[in-house]
């Protein structure tokens, strides 16, 4: 669920939490807590026996079962003020800023203080990784990779054209809808696509409902071939956790480039329907498939064996 969080972004304040109940109110965010849940349940379905229950050792000092229901915390912790817990500061490990006319990550221009998704998370996977680390630090550690491994196959996540700040300025509706006015291409791609063709929804105080999102994640799980997902992993067989993050966010960057804006009708605002859609919703499908597989993998590894 991280919606291009940054302190120099803004969109609607829809996203309200308070630490005494725990409670939120949110539009989407990157791939809105229904895409997270899917990568979550699609991944925990592919861990080895000694990676679950090390990952369920961890979720239990929280009180959680699943991947599944830590997935989207990330998104939280970015909007409340430190003085209460939080870490604003967080807010631009979500994404990172490429611009379209790039071809590809160049960590020096696009992320020169190492504060993005292609540093962040393989950062937090070494964390995760270390035995030795404090359980709270691995805890967090999960819910961070969990997440971040979402955020990376978002292709809006790994670009922005025209300084759109990743598509919330290119404002459109989406067969109809304007999410009450606060439609945007980003928020297209983190939930109005999923949310139009699965029928899953987003209830008050940030509620989903996980039966229906783990019901669609067997159906995307049911779609991978054993040849897909040994392809997809190949990149993290060397162990260069950083290189499959910047492969993975090379590949967001180029669908953004060819479908997110690519597929755009040539003026901007217009409605968006069948035509965009036939091309958008294969792409995030896979990007789901393809995160739930490549989290399974980075999960296997950091946490198998008895980790």
């Amino acid at each position: 669920m991280t919606k291009r969080i940054s302190g120099r972004r803004s969109w609607p304040a829809l996203f309200a939490i308070t630490l005494s109940t725990g409670a939120v109110s949110s539009q989407a965010y990157a791939w809105g807590p229904n895409g997270h849940a899917i990568i979550a349940d699609i991944a925990q379905a592919h861990l080895s026996p000694s990676a679950l229950s090390a990952a369920k050792a961890l979720l239990a000092t929280e009180g959680h079962d699943s991947l599944d229901q830590v997935a989207s915390w990330p998104d939280t912790i970015g909007h409340i003020p430190k003085n209460k817990g939080g870490a604003p500061e967080t807010l631009a490990w979500h994404y990172v800023d490429i611009d379209a006319a790039n071809p590809a990550y160049d960590q020096q221009r696009d992320c020169p203080d190492r504060a993005c998704v292609a540093e962040k998370l393989p950062e937090q996977e070494r964390i995760l990784a270390d035995r030795s680390a404090p359980v709270a630090e691995r805890l967090a550690a999960l819910k961070w990779v969990v997440h971040l491994v979402g955020d990376v196959h978002q292709p809006l996540h790994a670009a922005e054209r025209d300084h759109d700040k990743g598509g919330n300025a290119v404002r459109l509706t989406y067969f109809g809808n304007n999410l009450n006015g606060h439609m945007n291409l980003h928020s297209l791609w983190d939930e109005g696509i999923i949310d139009h063709a699965t029928g899953l929804t987003v209830g008050p105080h940030y509620t989903i409902d996980f039966s229906a999102a783990q019901a669609e994640a067997k159906k995307l799980d049911t779609e991978i071939t054993s040849d897909e997902m040994a392809y997809w992993t190949a990149d993290l067989a060397s162990g260069d956790d950083r290189k499959a993050a910047i492969d993975w966010v090379d590949e967001s960057h180029s669908l953004a480039r060819t479908v997110a804006y690519g597929a755009l009708p040539h003026l901007r605002g217009s409605e968006l329907g069948d035509d965009y859609a036939t091309l958008a919703w294969p792409v995030v499908k896979l990007r789901l498939e393809q995160a739930g597989a490549r989290l399974a993998a980075v999960l296997n590894a950091s946490l198998g064996d008895g980790s």
